[in-house]
């Protein structure tokens, strides 16, 4: 079965390329901006760029939106990692005091569109934000992140290495396993 990615991030298409390696999903990336809403909820703005993905391809389609949220700070930045991310960086790490809890939840959400109607699948890891940003596998907020059990980020990991311990690898897992029962 081929499946149109709406993305133009090609970071995602690496990974989700991984993730699919040995299923019947062929990817088929299409490079398409996206104006996203900006909302903490990641369910709210996959629904809507899934529906707008839709909308410009005609047919069934499948995007993904990552965020980063951290107990300290109200579940910040939410489905507003990227924006937060592309205007501080590493910097995240310092708006948590000495006293904070590093708690924080990586969670991706995938939306599938099939015409009919709009399937969410999410992914969720916990674990904590580093002191400093570390490693050199640059994709977003990896560097900051720690999974539970782990003294590495995500970035330390590299791909395909973070791929055990992904959010995104546990979403996109839902939708393979979804794809193939439907």
């Amino acid at each position: 079965m081929k499946l149109y990615f709406v993305t133009t991030n090609d970071f995602k298409i690496k990974e989700v390329e991984g993730y699919l390696a040995g299923t019947d999903l062929q990817l088929q990336p299409v490079a398409y901006q996206i104006q996203e809403i900006l909302n903490l909820d990641l369910e709210i703005v996959v629904q809507d760029k899934v529906l707008k993905a839709y909308a410009h391809l005609g047919h069934p389609c499948v995007v993904e939106h990552g965020g980063l949220l951290i107990k300290a700070l109200g579940n910040l930045p939410g489905g507003l990692s990227k924006v937060v991310w592309d205007t501080v960086g590493d910097k995240i790490c310092s708006f948590l005091g000495p006293s904070d809890s590093r708690n924080a939840i990586a969670q991706s959400v995938i939306g599938y569109c099939d015409g009919q109607r709009v399937h969410l699948f999410k992914g969720e890891t916990h674990g904590v934000i580093a002191d400093a940003g570390r490693g050199s596998y640059a994709f977003q907020w990896d560097p900051v992140f720690i999974p539970d059990g782990e003294t590495k980020t995500y970035a330390e990991f590299g791909f395909p290495d973070k791929s055990k311990y992904s959010q995104a690898a546990k979403a996109w897992d839902l939708l393979v396993r979804t794809l193939k029962v439907t």
